[in-house]
């Protein structure tokens, strides 16, 4: 168990106060001793060890401090000056000893004020003059009226440090009942003889309580139970686990507040972000519909190469068929079937670029004019129709259908001209026809003039 001893120079009380800390973390716990007796007490009458699974496991942290009881509520000095050494002591433990105790803790939490005897006097007058710095008070067979020290005698600072007093000319709208609502408070005696003066102030204490609408706990044990360390340890393992589940609800209770505020930032901070977003969303969608109509333009870019290499070789293969053919007495008719069929060709690959490959035909067609083609490449400009594809960089979402339109270089089906070629080639070959004939005209000349030779 971790035990440290403490020296606190109190400018307050204008001497050193010895304090011992118990545990390393976990609640804190103020302990006031009984009526003068040194914070060691407590370890030597067996109340630390009945606490050590609480402190080892670090549930509390037991903070066990030295009084001036032998000059206030034990003196046998002036009254006024008993008194006031009874408010410094206060002074003490609210400005020097709570400061220091939240140093050495450093969870942040109120503490708890426990006290036995005269020790549950101090106690129940901190807790209750100042119920915004401690979670509340476990006070075991104290006396809170103080006719017990000081007879029938009172002054205005006596009257601060009597429980008794305060509370029965607080009223009932004071600020602190509604304190004292969220705080532990419980007042234990037993019946005893001995615990006369306890169980007769206890008494006071709860109908006081009682009248403010203040939930606290009084409890009174049997008639067997005396003012001794005994009864004391017992009561304190029994109370200790049930005040601690008790704080530890309230305390949770007191945390939406801040929770609430931290939500209200996240959303602020939420909708500053989703504010600033927007803008740049509506970028991103313009940058992406430009990606996305650039990217049709150029699978339209793509898909055309081959088509137009499918195109040429069809084109390619039919005007050698129509050499073929041209030798033979069919050569109209399939001529014409053949025009057809190069006709409907382009009609079928009806895509921006397709006309252009129509020039290669253009090959075939040098065994006729090659000037004619040659016209048929000019219609290959259609093909430059496919820029209309650049428009798409107006990131306009229609643009893209505008490129579909000017896929119709269709138009440019009429370029299939080029299949005019056969035409052409008909064309020629009445014009082969023609050459043939004079060679015809000669043999028959020739075949005269052996006759005429023959004759003579």
């Amino acid at each position: 168990m971790d035990k440290k001893n403490i020296v606190c120079t109190s400018s307050i009380l204008g001497e050193d106060m010895h304090v011992v800390a118990y545990g390393k973390k976990g609640l804190p716990v103020v302990v006031f001793p009984t009526q003068g007796q040194a914070p060691e007490s407590l370890e030597e009458v067996g109340v630390i060890d009945e606490l050590a699974d609480y402190l080892d496991s670090g549930t509390i942290q037991l903070f066990c401090t030295e009084t001036v009881d032998d000059e206030s509520w034990g003196g046998t000095g002036d009254p006024a000056e008993r008194a006031q050494r009874q408010e410094t002591y206060y002074h003490y433990v609210v400005d020097e000893l709570v400061p220091l105790v939240a140093k050495m803790n450093k969870s942040g939490a109120r503490p708890l004020a426990l006290g036995f005897d005269a020790g549950a006097t101090q106690a129940s007058v901190v807790a209750l003059r100042r119920p915004d710095l401690f979670q509340g008070c476990v006070c075991l067979s104290g006396c809170y009226d103080a006719r017990r020290y000081f007879g029938d005698w009172m002054d205005a600072t006596l009257y601060d440090n009597t429980p008794c007093a305060f509370l029965s000319q607080m009223p009932v709208d004071h600020p602190y009942v509604a304190v004292y609502n969220q705080r532990q408070l419980l007042f234990c005696t037993g019946q005893e003889a001995s615990e006369a003066d306890s169980l007769r102030s206890t008494h006071e204490m709860g109908e006081q309580f009682a009248r403010l609408g203040v939930d606290v706990w009084c409890d009174y044990w049997g008639a067997d139970v005396t003012h001794t360390w005994f009864w004391w340890k017992k009561q304190l393992r029994y109370f200790l686990p049930i005040v601690l589940d008790d704080v530890e609800k309230t305390t949770a209770a007191e945390k939406p507040a801040p929770a609430k505020k931290r939500a209200t930032t996240r959303k602020k901070a939420a909708t500053t972000t989703a504010a600033k977003k927007p803008a740049a969303k509506k970028a991103a969608p313009a940058k992406a519909a430009a990606e996305k109509v650039e990217e049709p333009a150029k699978a339209t870019a793509k898909k055309p190469a081959a088509a137009k290499a499918t195109t040429t070789k069809a084109a390619a293969a039919k005007p050698a068929a129509a050499k073929t053919t041209a030798a033979k007495k069919a050569a109209t008719t399939k001529a014409a079937t053949a025009k057809k069929e190069v006709a409907e060709k382009p009609a079928v690959t009806k895509k921006a670029a397709a006309p252009a490959k129509a020039e290669k035909p253009a090959t075939p067609a040098k065994a006729t004019k090659a000037a004619v083609p040659a016209k048929a490449t000019k219609a290959a400009a259609p093909a430059k129709a496919v820029k209309p594809a650049a428009p798409a960089k107006a990131e306009k979402p229609a643009a893209p259908a505008k490129a579909v339109k000017a896929a119709t270089p269709a138009k440019a089906t009429k370029a299939a001209a080029p299949a005019k070629a056969p035409a052409a080639k008909k064309a020629a070959a009445p014009k082969a026809a023609a050459e043939k004939k004079p060679a015809a005209t000669k043999t028959a000349a020739k075949s005269a003039a052996t006759k005429a030779k023959s004759a003579k």
